[in-house]
Parts: structure tokens; sequence; C-alpha cells
């Protein structure tokens, strides 16, 4: 599933670009949204195997910035569109902040 969405976002992605040849911002956009689709998956991946709190909000975080590059591909025409890229932006940001300052559980062995 995860990965018929990447396959999807590619697909997305080249065809809307088509025959025309891609300026250094198309291919920086483009790869920034592979990227973060990467790292969305590695971060789903670590947090199945810890089961860390902040592993999966820094996962939400990587997801919203491949959100942000699918809706970068809608028509400009759309006045609130700057507005919801911002929004995200933010989200985004405020989620890796939430990740880094939550303190891991340490669990007691009874030591004492």
């Amino acid at each position: 599933m995860i990965w018929s969405f990447g396959v999807l976002l590619t697909a997305l992605q080249i065809e809307q670009l088509g025959a025309e040849q891609m300026d250094a911002q198309e291919i920086i956009s483009f790869a920034t949204g592979v990227f973060a689709f990467v790292l969305f998956l590695l971060s789903l991946y670590a947090w199945s195997r810890r089961r860390q709190a902040p592993l999966l909000i820094v996962a939400g975080a990587f997801l919203l910035f491949v959100l942000k590059e699918i809706i970068e591909l809608l028509p400009q025409q759309i006045n609130a569109l700057n507005l919801i890229l911002n929004l995200i932006d933010l989200v985004a940001l405020a989620a890796f902040f939430v990740a880094i300052v939550i303190r891991p559980r340490r669990k007691d062995h009874g030591d004492g």
C-alpha cells in the first residue's frame, strides 16, 4: 500500500513534467518529495522495531512533506494553496520539535 503511494507520487510528478525539460527547481522539488517519502518509510520501519512515540511523530512530519509536494502539483489558481502549504510547514516543524523534546521512558529495574 505504502509503496504504491510512492509509485503513484512518482508517476504523477513525471507525467506532469512530461516531455518538458526539468529546471533546477523542479528537480529539487521532485527529489524532496522522493527523499521525504523514503525518510517516512524508514521512520515507520524504525518505529515498528522500537515502538517509540517520537519515531511515529517524525514519520508523520515526513509524510507532511510528501503531502506538501503533492499539493504543489495542483493548479496554482487555488488561493488558499499557499496558506495550506505554510500550515503544513508549521505543523511539520512543530512535530519535529515535539519528537525531539519527548523524553524516552526509562524502565525501572527495581535497583535498590
